[in-house]
């Protein structure tokens, strides 16, 4: 069972979990205590008959399973394998949704490989024409021939929430409401790259990348963007991209940057070019200067 398929693992109550944990003492703390902390009984008592902690229970499942937490005998604590930044009390929460895109995504975690299908099948499609519904994902993954082949099954409103939810808190959506009150998310990872220009450019100031070089570095990463392990099998059954071509929310992303003054874009005359599909005159560009601006 994935995040994905288990509704009462948001990434809120896990979340919960682990920033009560970096603050405890060794970071760890006994089960039962930490169950009547995080879920006490008279908020859980007779809402679910076949357990007493049904939505702590499943957090804790799936932070254990993917290792962002670890059980100790009667103990709970933070994975003392996380990199030492992830576990700092001041820093480890600001970071927890690059930690779980590592944990989920790009550790070889069998179990969550149907989330990182669908985020990077997300991704992939065009981000003005994006389905808005789990009756549109239906549609569309029907129309792709991909519902079997991928996996890419949303049979619910509640499981298309538990999509939404965790590509906003991971940075590869954003959401709001229209002038009907009808919530939309806009699937786009401005916010995850914002957050690791730094680790991208290794943390050189006014580096310049190649747009070949930057994408083989982000999906190294994050395989769900373009050339990664995950966007790859989407676009081996919905079609391949252009030659040097970008998705849409990529394309978009990164001019979000560039207008943040986060990054440059910049086209030389002797390199290879990327071209932006779908923004603009859809421009071409060879590399990426990091500004070192954070927002």
């Amino acid at each position: 069972m994935s995040v994905l398929k288990t509704a009462l693992a948001t990434p809120s109550r896990m979340r919960g979990i682990f920033r009560y944990l970096l603050e405890a003492p060794k970071q760890r703390e006994n089960k039962e205590k930490l169950t009547r902390l995080i879920s006490p009984h008279e908020l859980s008592e007779g809402r679910n008959k076949s357990a007493e902690h049904p939505m702590f229970d499943a957090a804790l499942r799936e932070s254990i399973k993917c290792r962002l937490l670890i059980a100790d005998n009667d103990d709970i604590a933070i994975n003392f394998e996380l990199p030492e930044a992830s576990r700092h009390p001041k820093m480890g929460d600001k970071l927890l949704p690059d930690t779980l895109v590592q944990l989920l995504f790009a550790s070889d975690n069998e179990d969550e490989e149907d989330l990182g299908r669908l985020i990077a099948w997300y991704l992939a499609q065009d981000i003005y024409d994006a389905p808005g519904t789990w009756q549109e994902v239906e549609q569309r993954v029907a129309e792709q021939g991909v519902a079997e082949s991928l996996d890419l099954k949303i049979s619910s409103n509640s499981l298309f929430g538990q999509v939404e939810d965790w590509m906003c808190y991971l940075g590869f959506a954003w959401g709001h409401a229209s002038n009907s009150n009808k919530k939309l998310v806009v699937a786009e990872p401005t916010a995850y790259l914002r957050r690791n220009l730094n680790n991208l450019f290794q943390g050189q100031a006014k580096a310049k990348l190649s747009i070949r070089d930057f994408l083989d570095r982000l999906a190294k990463k994050c395989p769900l963007f373009e050339t990664g392990k995950f966007r790859e099998q989407v676009e081996e059954k919905i079609g391949s991209r252009l030659p040097n071509h970008l998705s849409t929310s990529t394309a978009f992303a990164l001019f979000r940057l560039q207008d943040d003054g986060c990054i440059k874009l910049v086209k030389e005359s002797d390199a290879d070019l990327f071209i932006f599909t779908g923004v603009g005159n859809e421009e071409g560009f060879s590399h990426i200067i990091w500004t070192e601006v954070e927002l």
